[in-house]
Formats: C-alpha cells, structure tokens, sequence
C-alpha cells in the first residue's frame, strides 16, 4: 500500500506567529512528494495524522507523525512532523525531529538550520554553533535572522558569545543577514556606534533592507540623535517606497513625536502605493480623526466600508462624528451596523448613552437588555452601563438594583461592587458602602481605587482618620500619579491639621487635573490659612466652568460673604 506525504512548510521563521500553510493540503505552487510503501499500521496513522491536521488538531497530527518519524525514519514523514512541531511552537518535539531529519539527510541544510535555532533556544550554544559549522561546511546557508530571534530570548551571556561566533563568521562571510544581525547583537549590549557600523555593512550589500536601516534607526534614538534619526528615516522611506513595513515604521515614529500632521502625510503616500490596504486607510482614518479633519476621517471611515475592512471600527467612528454633528438617526445606524464581537459591547453602550442624552431612557435601557441577550458574556459590562443610565435621571435606587441581579450572576465582579459602592454613597448608605468596599479589597488588597474611595470617605465625614490615612498613603504608594488620590492625601492632611503639607498636595493635584472637587478642598485650605484672595479667584474660576457643582456652591457659601 502507498500514502503521499505532503509537504509541509519549506519557510522557516519564528513559529507560530508567522503565517505558515495548513498542515492538512498543500497549496497549489507545491508538489506532491513521489508515493513510496508503508506498512498498514504505519499508513493508518499517518491517515489519522492527515485527517487531524484537516480538523485542526495539528497537536493529533504531530504526535501521530513524531512516532512514525522515528518508527520509519523516513525523510519525508521526518520533515513533516519537523514543520509540525515548529507550527505549534513546540520547541523540544522541534528539536528532537529536526536533529533525526539531519542525521538521515546530513546534507540537507534546512534541519541544521532548525537545530541550531532550537539548540539555542536551550542554551546549548556549543550544540548550536556545531550544527551551524557543519551546515556552512556543506555549502549551505544560515539564515542569521533566525538566529538572532533565537539570541533574543537568550541571557546576556549567551548573547554574548553568539556575538563572539558571528564575529569570526564575518571575517570570512560577506552576508547581509550576518551583519544585521551582529549589530543588533550589539545594540541589545549598548554598543550602537559598532551596531551602526555593522548595520552600514549590511546595507552595503543590501541597500533596501528593512530591518537593519529600521534597526539603524533604533540605534541613533538610543544615541539621542532624534533629529538624525528622523531625516535619516525621511529619506530611506523615499528612496525605497515599495517597502510598506518602513514607511508605517516611519509614520509611527513620526506619530511618537506628535508628529500627527507629518505621520498623516506619510500613511497617505503609502496609501497610494497600496491602495488595497485596509490598515493604511485606517491609520489615516483615525489620523484625520486625531487632526480634527473630520471631512477626511468620513471618507477614510467610509472608505473602509466599501473596501469591507475593519468595518465595526469603521461604523463606530462614523456613528461617532454623527452624534458629534448632532445626526442622531445616522449615528444610531452605525452604531447597530456594529456586529457582535471584540467591538460590540462598546458600540451598544455608546449608543445607549446617546439614547439617554436624548432623554430616550426607556429606549437606552431596552438596548441595553437586547445587548446583553446578544453576549450574555459581556453581561457585567451592559449592567454597569443600565446603572449608569438609570442614575443619570436620579433613578439611584433602581440602579442598584440592576447592580444587585448582575452580582448575583458574578458576586466578585469588582467593577459591580465598587460601582455600587458609590451609588450607596450618594444615597447615605455608609455602612453599605464600606461593606461593598471591603469586599472589593478583600478580593483585590491593591485596588487603589477602593483604597482611595473609603479612606476619603472617612476623612470627609472627619471620621477614623487614623484609619483614613493608612488607606489613603497605600493608595497613593500605589499610584501616586492619581490627581484623585494626590487630592486625598491633601485632604486628609488637613483633616489632620497639617495645613501646609495639605496644601502641597492640594495644589499638586489642582494643576494635574483642574476639577471642581479638587478646587473646592484646595480653595478651603487657602482660605483658612489666611490666603483668602487666591482662594476666592480659584472657588469663582471653577463655579465659572461647573455653574451647577454643588461641592463649590456649598464651600462658597460657608466661607464667602454673601453678596448683597
């Protein structure tokens, strides 16, 4: 009896990120290896192996042909259960296989190749180095790329000596791949002016290689030659516009920068020399987006939607430049263009919100209930929302019971407990509050959030202020960048009358984020601190921005003359 072996994927490269052929058909540039006979047993499981890799258990399939790789030791099945495995990312049943191919085929350079890579993944680098001798002794060719991806994940070391070794192949091999990867060998060490050298090497041999012109690149920001870096990068992308991977390097770089207007230029040009390239389009889409060009960011939207490419995304925006132009009825057709997905729950709470901002509540609430029977999976997301709703229009107590059902379903969702935590809060329910809080560090002791939420309570009712701080400096040891938090650590310094050290927490959170909470506390401690003027000008500043904030209006009225 005969089987063909089909052949598996000839490319090697970094596993299973890269984009390799099925393991069940090959494509049609390929040929069929010639038929050769197979004991029954043997032919059945190689069948079986056949028929899991068109199931998609390429896991089944690699077993199945690592045991009659060594059962048979044929070259072919021996391949194919090598590619397999390097498929799947299995780097042990990657190694054993390729070592077997290159023992039965020791001419053959690709299983060296595939050894040495795995070897050093290992930290076998005398193995490693072995098998890339023997390779190159037999006229074969290494790929250092695949090397050097190898090299990355290696300690510093390892990397070290790889470095040794590819130095002494230079000094016999002119091979760009080489050079490039020798210099980013010496860029992961700090050494970028020899990695430049190196890289300059490998361009001499290929001038339009990518990765060492964006490696380059690399090495000069690291060298604080921005400027040089740029205008270098300016002028590769010109001279090799075919390359898309430089150009979107470029383009994001410049984006870094905040560069938008500069980066909208070059994805434009590199839109016109990939027309057909949906993510070219989107990055312009969302750059235009960015640069307040919303005319442009509706043809790019729209665009994409006709090309049929990322077109939940698409809709999203569209609906969203729709309810910033005040078009509620297309806005609410995009956002229901939005199908279920990655990108369905955010689409249906905007649009909800929408509804609620037109007063449509019962509407927003209906979509809400329509959203969560389409992904009952996002269920908690869709009830923190219909809270939301519902406590926009002081419906506070219907809210939490929509938060109660959905902790019922997933009684440790910390956003749910936190979330009605605060509802509890504005209705005077403290205990209730600091139940759900405690609940809420109880499954997560280093929620700064929750930390924060109950140690501010405590010192704003003036209550447990011992306790209060303990709180308040975990959160702030936590994230100590958090305006709401530095805002806490001021007011319960005052609380616990160390004005000054209050005021320059209060001040410090005042110019990270210009809040009308914030500015209340932080006018309160001017104020009593005998600098009434500069308090007055920051409580008015505020009411002028915050007409209806009830925190100023209350401060202002405790402290300020009325006016006559």
């Amino acid at each position: 009896m005969t089987v063909l072996i089909l052949n598996g994927c000839t490319t090697l490269g970094s596993g299973k990120s890269e984009q390799v052929q099925q393991v069940d058909q090959p494509t049609e540039q390929e040929e069929t290896v010639a038929t050769r006979s197979f004991e029954g047993d043997t032919l059945f499981e190689l069948l079986l192996a056949e028929f899991a890799g068109k199931r998609n258990r390429a896991d089944v399939a690699l077993g199945k042909y690592l045991k009659q790789a060594h059962e048979t030791r044929d070259p072919q099945v021996v391949e194919r259960a090598t590619f397999i495995a390097r498929y799947l990312g299995a780097h042990q049943a990657t190694l054993d296989a390729s070592m077997l191919w290159s023992e039965i085929e020791p001419q053959n350079p690709a299983p060296r190749e595939l050894a040495a890579i795995e070897l050093i993944r290992f930290g076998k680098l005398d193995e490693a180095m072995a098998q890339i001798d023997l390779l190159m002794a037999n006229g074969g060719r290494m790929n250092f790329e695949y090397l050097l991806q190898a090299a990355r994940s290696s300690n510093q070391e390892t990397r070290q000596a790889i470095l040794l070794k590819l130095t002494e192949y230079t000094k016999t091999i002119n091979d760009d791949k080489l050079w490039y990867a020798k210099g980013s060998l010496e860029a992961m060490s700090g050494m970028h002016e020899q990695a430049i050298k190196d890289y300059d090497r490998a361009l001499k041999i290929t001038p339009s290689y990518g990765s060492a012109i964006l490696a380059r690149a690399q090495s000069m920001i690291a060298m604080n030659q921005h400027d040089e870096a740029m205008k270098y990068l300016a002028k590769q992308t010109s001279l090799w516009p075919e390359n898309k991977r430089l150009g979107v390097a470029y383009a994001r770089y410049l984006m870094q920068q905040n560069q938008l207007v500069a980066a909208q230029q070059q994805f434009y040009r590199l839109s016109r020399n990939f027309p057909l390239d949906g993510d070219l389009v989107l990055s312009l889409a969302l750059l235009s987006w960015e640069n307040k060009q919303t005319e442009e960011a509706k043809q790019y939207f729209n665009q994409l939607l006709d090309m049929g490419h990322r077109t939940d995304e698409a809709n999203i925006y569209l609906a969203r430049i729709a309810r910033s132009e005040e078009d509620f009825e297309l806005a609410s057709l995009h956002f229901q263009q939005v199908t279920a997905g990655p990108h369905y729950a955010l689409a249906r709470i905007q649009y909800a919100l929408m509804q609620e901002e037109q007063g449509n509540i019962e509407a927003a609430l209906q979509t809400l209930d329509q959203a969560m029977a389409t992904m009952p999976a996002e269920k908690s997301k869709f009830t923190l929302a219909k809270s939301e709703v519902l406590n926009s229009v002081n419906r506070t107590a219907d809210a939490i019971a929509v938060l109660d059902q959905g902790l019922q379903d997933a009684p440790e969702d910390t956003n749910l407990l936190y979330t009605r935590a605060m509802l509890k809060e504005q209705l005077d329910d403290f205990a209730g509050m600091e139940e759900d809080l405690r609940q809420v560090l109880d499954l997560q002791p280093n929620n700064s959030a929750a930390l924060n939420a109950l140690g501010y309570t405590f010192a704003d009712r003036n209550q447990r202020l011992n306790e209060a701080w303990e709180l308040i400096e975990r959160a702030y040891n936590l994230n100590p960048s958090d305006p709401a938090i530095i805002d806490s650590m001021g007011w319960i310094k005052y609380r616990m009358g160390e004005t000054q050290v209050a005021l320059d927490f209060l001040r410090k959170a005042y110019e990270a984020f210009d809040d009308q909470e914030i500015a209340a506390h932080l006018g309160e401690v001017l104020w009593v601190t005998g600098q009434q003027k500069e308090a007055a000008i920051i409580w008015r500043n505020a009411l002028d921005k915050n007409p209806e904030s009830k925190i100023l209006k209350e401060v202002m009225d405790r402290f300020l003359p009325p006016t006559p």
